[in-house]
């Protein structure tokens, strides 16, 4: 962040809090972030409101009642650096899942391709036509909010939290709005994916002798020396993209270049894995980079507990509404522009349609899982591809979108 935490001070209600200490901060967090897990592992009910929901809530309420402050250094540290962190580790991890896979699906890949630029192109429009109607009831910062949903149902949700620290909404006082944005993000994508598995058709014809999605990348085990290697590589891309972006003019964008530059060094280092001396030398396992899924996980989730934490949960109710009703009318709008658009205009498959517009919702992991569920076994490696190139371009797109915005509000 720019702004120091006595900056931020300024801006923000400052009452006294029990836990007053960065340590203590930090303990909250991280204990909010891990038992909103092993509820989302464990019980069904976890499992249908999710981890990030969970430790956002438990965090907001604790905030509510005075024993969190709504200040603290240990919340600039998670946005300033964690957060960041998590994103590359996040793209690094599924790039270099991805680019494993020795055989593609071409066929199939190019239908799930063309389904989910529709799809972004859908939420687009979507974005535009949402703003023009609940614009104005979101406030100052509606269309930095904007921004970070359009990122969000083009890439996924990672895209969401990289465009809001691109466009610095915690230091210029959008906190309550992230918060009621977060709360109504989750809600509403469980119910459009529901939707989408209401949604009956025939998936990809099974080809005969073929075993393109039966092929798995073996995990490797992280150690302590892939482990540092992993978080030295994160943290070059980091530094590079600031170089870049700062050199280009544009300091804020930093992130979106991250967001494409993450993906290619991932797949440089697939690529040096497989050099003869790599695997002499035993350096495989630093190369490809295990770890950096569940170090990516646990950032995040920290991440989404200090965004509940730094705001009182009554001032993030009092935006839900408004942010429900946006985000209703962008995925109604997005779903229906892809559906008339690829399916009945491009004739692009059904099931292509549904595949790709989960992955622009939901991510690759959610849309693997849908075409997993519906034994659509073809459609399983385009789906995690597909969403991995939505990282890519999400976060740079969301915030080129919200520029644009700022003349409609």
């Amino acid at each position: 962040m720019k702004a120091p935490v006595a900056r931020c001070a300024q801006r923000c209600s400052t009452r006294a809090s029990v836990i007053a200490s960065t340590e203590g901060v930090f303990a909250v967090l991280t204990g909010a972030a891990a038992i909103g897990q092993h509820l989302e592992d464990n019980s069904k009910l976890g499992s249908r409101v999710s981890a990030p929901i969970l430790a956002m809530a438990t965090t907001s309420a604790l905030s509510t009642a005075g024993l969190l402050p709504t200040v603290s250094i240990a919340y600039d540290v998670v946005w300033d650096h964690l957060m960041p962190i998590g994103v590359v580790l996040a793209l690094l991890s599924s790039s270099s899942v991805a680019s494993s896979r020795d055989k593609i699906d071409k066929d199939t890949g190019w239908q799930v391709l063309r389904g989910f630029i529709v799809g972004a192109f859908g939420t687009i429009v979507g974005t535009y036509l949402s703003f023009a109607c609940i614009g104005r009831a979101l406030g100052a910062d509606g269309w930095k909010i904007a921004s970070c949903l359009c990122s969000s149902y083009i890439g996924g949700s990672i895209n969401f939290a990289a465009t809001a620290k691109a466009l610095d909404m915690v230091n210029s006082g959008g906190q309550a709005l992230l918060t009621a944005g977060m709360a109504a993000d989750n809600l509403a994508m469980a119910v459009y994916l529901g939707i989408l598995f209401l949604i009956k058709t025939d998936g990809p014809k099974p080809v005969e002798n073929a075993d393109i999605d039966q092929v798995e990348t073996r995990r490797q085990i992280p150690t302590k020396s892939s482990l540092c290697a992993t978080c030295a590589v994160a943290l070059i891309v980091l530094r590079l993209s600031h170089s870049l972006a700062a050199a280009a003019g544009v300091p804020s964008f930093n992130l979106g270049i991250t967001c494409i530059l993450a993906p290619c060094v991932a797949w440089a280092m697939r690529k040096v894995s497989q050099m003869e001396n790599v695997r002499l030398w035993n350096l495989c396992s630093i190369t490809a980079m295990p770890g950096a899924q569940e170090i990516s996980g646990a950032f995040m989730l920290v991440f989404f507990a200090t965004l509940g934490a730094m705001v009182d949960l009554r001032s993030g109710a009092l935006a839900s509404l408004p942010m429900l009703a946006f985000i209703g009318i962008l995925l109604v709008t997005q779903l229906v522009f892809t559906l008339l658009v690829g399916h009945k205009l491009l004739k692009i498959p059904l099931w292509a349609v549904l595949v790709a517009t989960n992955a622009n919702v939901g991510g690759p992991a959610t849309a693997a899982a849908l075409a997993s569920a519906r034994g659509w076994h073809r459609a399983t490696s385009p789906a995690v591809m597909t969403g991995i190139f939505g990282y890519s371009v999400a976060t740079l797109i969301g915030m080129c979108v919200g520029k644009t915005l700022v003349s409609l509000g």
